[in-house]
């Protein structure tokens, strides 16, 4: 039987859905400090809507010119084209533009966008950060616990009772690893131990032996030494309590899924 070796999991990706959500919370702050530095060159006047026209874009897409009419340093200027349209705009509206003095006609980034585009990318990169962080932080705890009782626990045998899928990750929806699950050989023991993510590939045979490395303080703390694996003895029956598994094929020598 091949050394089998503990896969990363849901790590990777966890770790990358970390960095994402930061990346975006800098944009944030980042585009949030530009718009703050353009808008205090910028003069705000007030605007009257006077032209909405509707065409349709190359893509097949309605879209509005909107025509507005405002005054500035003395001067009056008319049926100049902004860039923006919003959902409600009404011929007669009055609207808050920001305008260069230089040049009075030239739009920028509209006022609104200027602060719904950073709060938007906060609001993502909170969620991206949250999630990863949260969960990588979970993970890492765990399989800190699992390494110390690696370190210092009490080696136990066991018996490997199921094999299975394991959900948490999926690619293409496919699972790439799986679980096993195992119990200890001494039957006075009532425990059962899930190990950590492994390869599919590897074949793991119902009843196979394993250590399980118990932490001396706490029971809940273990590991489950995937490098220990051994196949059953010839003829050896499955144990008492071999569960059924959606989707796997359980014979007398391995586990394989259809």
């Amino acid at each position: 039987m091949a050394v089998i070796k503990e896969s990363k999991g849901a790590r990777p990706a966890m770790a990358a859905f970390f960095v994402i959500g930061v990346l975006l919370l800098c944009a944030a702050v980042g585009l949030g400090v530009y718009f703050a530095a353009d808008s205090a060159n910028k003069a705000e006047v007030q605007a009257v809507i006077t032209q909405i026209e509707p065409y349709t874009d190359d893509d097949g897409e309605r879209q509005y010119d909107v025509y507005v009419d405002f005054e500035h340093g003395g001067e009056k200027y008319e049926h100049v084209r902004i860039n923006f349209w919003q959902t409600g705009m009404r011929v007669g509206e009055i609207v808050t533009l920001e305008i260069n003095a230089s040049d009075p006609t030239g739009m920028g980034i509209p006022k609104f966008a200027k602060t719904a585009i950073p709060c938007v990318l906060a609001l993502f990169g909170a969620v991206f950060a949250l999630a990863g962080g949260v969960q990588l932080f979970k993970d890492l705890k765990k399989r800190r616990r699992a390494l110390q009782a690696k370190a210092n626990g009490r080696a136990v045998p066991c018996v490997v009772t199921a094999v299975y899928p394991d959900t948490s990750m999926s690619v293409n929806g496919r699972f790439p690893n799986n679980l096993l699950e195992c119990v200890p050989a001494d039957k006075s023991m009532v425990a059962v131990y899930v190990s950590a993510p492994f390869a599919a590939h590897y074949p793991v045979q119902i009843a196979s032996g394993i250590t399980v490395f118990i932490g001396r303080e706490d029971p809940g703390e273990y590991y489950v030494d995937l490098a220990s694996l051994t196949p059953p003895e010839e003829g050896e029956a499955p144990p008492n309590g071999t569960r059924e598994v959606p989707g796997a094929v359980f014979s007398d020598e391995r586990v394989t899924y259809e």
